[in-house]
């Protein structure tokens, strides 16, 4: 779904957009600013099938949570440390500086 249609209500639903940053805010969450909620309801739209109604885009925000967000982050975070270790020769490193710190003569009796 494209969301460009959506674009033009922004500041129409800027009071639930508001309210969601301030009970993100509330949860300890206080780096969130409405831009981050707009993005990440505009993510979870395209992975619906929602009415090009002015309703519909406020009860998306309204209905985002903690997890949604969490998700978001965690895939992001999968994703970024994907590409860093993309290449053969990179995981190669990681894989010898893991071996590098385990070969301790230290044993558990």
């Amino acid at each position: 779904m494209k969301t460009k249609p959506f674009e033009v209500w922004k500041e129409d639903i800027k009071p639930a957009l508001e309210s969601k940053v301030e009970e993100f805010h509330r949860f300890g969450y206080t780096s969130m600013k409405e831009e981050d909620i707009w993005t990440l309801t505009m993510k979870k739209l395209q992975k619906e099938e929602v009415s090009l109604r002015i309703h519909s885009l406020v009860q998306a925000v309204l209905h985002l949570s903690i997890s949604d967000y969490m998700n978001d982050v965690t895939i992001a975070s999968y994703k970024e440390s994907a590409s860093l270790y993309s290449s053969e020769t990179a995981l190669e490193e990681l894989l010898e500086d893991i071996d590098a710190g385990g070969s301790s003569d230290r044993h558990l009796t």
